[in-house]
């Protein structure tokens, strides 16, 4: 039976993996494992390695989703592309890995902390206009992202506009309209993070309180269903005004 709390594996830069990579730093965790961005030795090209816990990986299932999802989502934009797997020895168990292209930008979560803690609200639901864009889109292909978050989305400006893409996806069993609801609310709660978070909420711009809506799920769900509901109001001239 799988741990609640998996022992993180704690990877330091400069480490070499599998005669192949090098680690160059941390990029973030989540439920089923946690990825690094690193560089090939040979070429000193930049990779993100995503590591499996293995007791949530058990016969290589999850890794296997996660690569299946990669390469019915790989026409788009918005999503990675997957490279190759792979596996290491570590602390007397297989590790499985997979390599994937490493997006161009940063972390979200890198824009926020560089911000002091909060994105002007005008750049917040610029970037939340395309992560609806590639949400619609995947949703669109009958899948979900299950894990929404800002360590999740690589964010990249080029001039006014914002390229996003997402670093991450996590499997927990079939799509269904309650999943995909639950991509929706945690992109628009990320407005929430993405503008100083609660204690900076109550001096948003109206237009950001009626997107998230004080974080209550069921009034995200009621007036929110999908991610293309997310677009049409953001792009509706019946959008409350900014200032």
């Amino acid at each position: 039976m799988a741990r609640s709390n998996p022992d993180p594996f704690d990877f330091q830069p400069g480490k070499i993996l599998s005669g192949k990579y090098v680690i160059d730093e941390f990029l973030g965790g989540g439920w089923e494992g946690e990825a690094y961005l690193v560089r090939e030795k040979a070429t000193g090209f930049k990779r993100v390695a995503k590591f499996y816990y293995p007791e949530r990986n058990e016969g290589g299932t999850s890794l296997r989703e996660y690569v299946k999802r990669l390469e019915k989502l790989s026409d788009l934009n918005s999503v990675i592309r997957y490279m190759h797997s792979d596996s290491i020895r570590h602390k007397g168990e297989r590790l499985d890995f997979m390599v994937s292209t490493h997006a161009p930008g940063r972390q979200l979560s890198y824009y926020i902390k560089k911000r002091g803690g909060a994105l002007k609200p005008l750049e917040s639901l610029l970037i939340l206009e395309q992560i609806a864009v590639g949400l619609e889109a995947i949703h669109s292909r009958g899948m979900y992202h299950g894990d929404v978050h800002e360590d999740n989305v690589m964010v990249r400006r080029v001039g006014i506009h914002y390229e996003v893409r997402f670093l991450d996806f996590i499997h927990l069993g079939r799509t269904t309209r309650e999943r995909k609801r639950d991509d929706v609310y945690d992109m628009l709660t990320l407005v929430r993070d993405m503008t100083g978070g609660k204690r900076k909420y109550a001096r948003q711009p109206e237009l950001v309180k009626t997107l998230v809506k004080g974080a209550r799920r069921d009034l995200i769900y009621k007036t929110f269903p999908t991610a293309r509901s997310v677009l049409k109001f953001l792009r509706s001239k019946d959008a409350p005004d900014f200032v």
